[in-house]
């Protein structure tokens, strides 16, 4: 079975091939001028020895932006080469990867997404610092990371006991896109 699986960070786009027990993975700094959409499409191209039967990447949450992309890469990279879909969110795939560190990424609007006893939130900073006190383990932007996440979600979808339920494409907003973080000035 041929699976290629990609994830879209801020500053970089990972990727990972499976085929007949053997992996290889590549990763990819964004230089200025550079964008995801710019580079990923050319890049997976390059970077596939065969036509794809599984495509894997993760739904969020994230930068908008970048779920967006990777999301519709996804779509037409499923309906070019006829392949299924493994879509699960980053929060579940970073908890599993790090066996079962708290996952956190960081919203960049001052506030992070978690997920903690189940529960998918955003929390701030003092809530990070209470968890910190308690000495609880982070994974993703606070914590333990791997090099390449696209590696982890291509054995998290060989783990899987059924891939076929995390197939849809959809962004996994934690708030809508819309969102301003509130400042007050107060005098």
């Amino acid at each position: 079975m041929a699976i290629l699986g990609f994830l879209l960070l801020p500053d970089a786009c990972q990727l990972a091939w499976h085929h007949n027990d053997e992996i290889k993975e590549k990763v990819l700094s964004l230089y200025s001028g550079q964008t995801h959409a710019g580079i990923l499409l050319s890049q997976i191209k390059e970077f596939l020895p065969m036509s794809p039967e599984i495509i894997v990447t993760t739904t969020g949450p994230g930068s908008f932006t970048s779920i967006r992309v990777q999301l519709a890469a996804a779509i037409g990279l499923k309906i070019g080469y006829r392949a299924k879909l493994f879509c699960p969110n980053t929060l579940d795939l970073l908890e599993w990867a790090s066996n079962g560190s708290i996952p956190v990424l960081d919203s960049f609007r001052g506030d992070y997404f978690t997920k903690l006893d189940g529960v998918v939130r955003c929390i701030t900073t003092k809530e990070i610092d209470t968890l910190k006190r308690e000495h609880k383990s982070f994974c993703g932007d606070l914590g333990w990371a791997p090099e390449n996440l696209a590696i982890y979600l291509l054995k998290y979808y060989l783990s899987y006991k059924d891939p076929d339920i995390l197939n849809k494409p959809e962004p996994y907003y934690v708030r809508t896109p819309e969102y301003k973080t509130r400042t007050y000035n107060r005098k």
